[in-house]
């Protein structure tokens, strides 16, 4: 149910959920802010050449995914090749739409 109404919420409504959940998960300590370097172009390359075997999230391919994701962060750290797979792993879950 939670999931239809956040479909077809305006975009006013989401963005104010968004805000309240991270200043809840920030005021939990569950949020690490960093400021994030940029990757050297050949980091940047290679953290997309595992993120790039992906084009969607299937119940088969979901565990590698997690596996690739946990990847990319311990070895390049938050980077495009990073928020491209969380953004497909959102979809899947339901967390953002496909527009």
């Amino acid at each position: 149910m939670i999931k239809l109404l956040l479909k077809y919420a305006p975009n006013s409504v989401l963005d104010a959920v968004n805000a309240i959940s991270l200043a809840e998960l920030d005021s939990r300590g569950l949020i690490v802010w960093a400021d994030a370097t940029p990757l050297e172009p050949h980091s940047e390359n290679s953290a997309f050449s595992l993120a790039s075997r992906f084009t969607e999230v299937t119940p088969d391919n979901i565990l590698e995914i997690f596996k690739t994701i946990a990847q990319i962060y311990t070895n390049y750290g938050d980077c495009l090749a990073l928020k491209y797979l969380m953004e497909l792993s959102a979809e899947y879950f339901g967390l953002i739409g496909v527009e």
